[in-house]
């Protein structure tokens, strides 16, 4: 497939880490707001401020009286009044999530929507209240290379848990016995399902998220989790063969 596919599959997945970006840009009906105005905002105007990630990042640290709707769930469980102000945020100024989910809500008819894209770091900056229900251990995360990968999945008794929103995954994943597919916005579900036996390798699209996901699995008492270098991303760069669902 790679020779000659490499370099669609390559644009492919970049398209996907892309495509979003671009079209959001192109329809920004949404205004960028600060920790100050947020704050106002939830005092005088009833704002609902959502964070649209998992409930693992959620219950490790949140905007004090935020919700957590994640971002496959924004249709079926935003308010029914279009009109209500809504504010995303999430974990900084790196994360694409605050600005998905505004865009996601004004393509839905939403009015007044926000983004606060300095989230959880400009709001603990600014010194307000926030809230830990569950807190993730402080531990280091070994990292695997995707050759590394490669060799472990050929011989090795390991689970190949990719975090990927079903989305992302249903274009490109690693097409092996070994792989199992939980989002990491279900992993609070189904972490009892993995075999605590093997070793555990985490993969999400690029190496961004995957070590939430490992230190809440260690935090579970998994003995024996790493994630992969750079993801799925590294993985397709790397020529590694992927399957294409759609």
């Amino acid at each position: 497939m790679f020779k000659n596919g490499r370099q669609l599959v390559v644009a492919g997945l970049l398209t996907l880490f892309m495509v979003t970006i671009s079209t959001f840009a192109a329809a920004k009906e949404y205004v960028e707001v600060d920790a100050a105005t947020v704050k106002k905002m939830m005092e005088a105007d009833n704002a609902l401020v959502v964070f649209p990630l998992s409930p693992i990042e959620f219950d490790n640290l949140h905007i004090e009286d935020s919700v957590n709707i994640q971002m496959e769930d924004l249709q079926a469980s935003l308010p029914e009044d279009k009109s209500r102000k809504l504010v995303f945020y999430c974990l900084g100024l790196k994360c694409v999530a605050s600005w998905r989910a505004a865009g996601k809500a004004v393509a839905l008819g939403y009015k007044n929507v926000y983004a606060f894209r300095a989230g959880l770091p400009g709001w603990t900056a600014a010194g307000y209240p926030t809230v830990t229900i569950e807190k993730l251990p402080d531990v280091d995360v070994k990292k695997i290379s995707v050759s590394a990968l490669a060799n472990k999945l050929a011989n090795d008794p390991v689970v190949l848990v990719d975090i990927n929103l079903t989305v992302d995954a249903r274009k490109f994943y690693i097409d092996h016995a070994k792989r199992i597919h939980i989002p990491l916005g279900e992993l609070h579900l189904r972490a009892s399902k993995l075999d605590p036996d093997k070793q555990i390798i985490v993969m999400c699209l690029k190496g961004e998220r995957a070590p939430t996901a490992a230190r809440y699995l260690i935090g579970k008492g998994f003995k024996d989790v790493v994630i992969v270098d750079g993801g799925l991303q590294q993985w397709v760069l790397d020529g590694r063969p992927v399957k294409q669902a759609i």
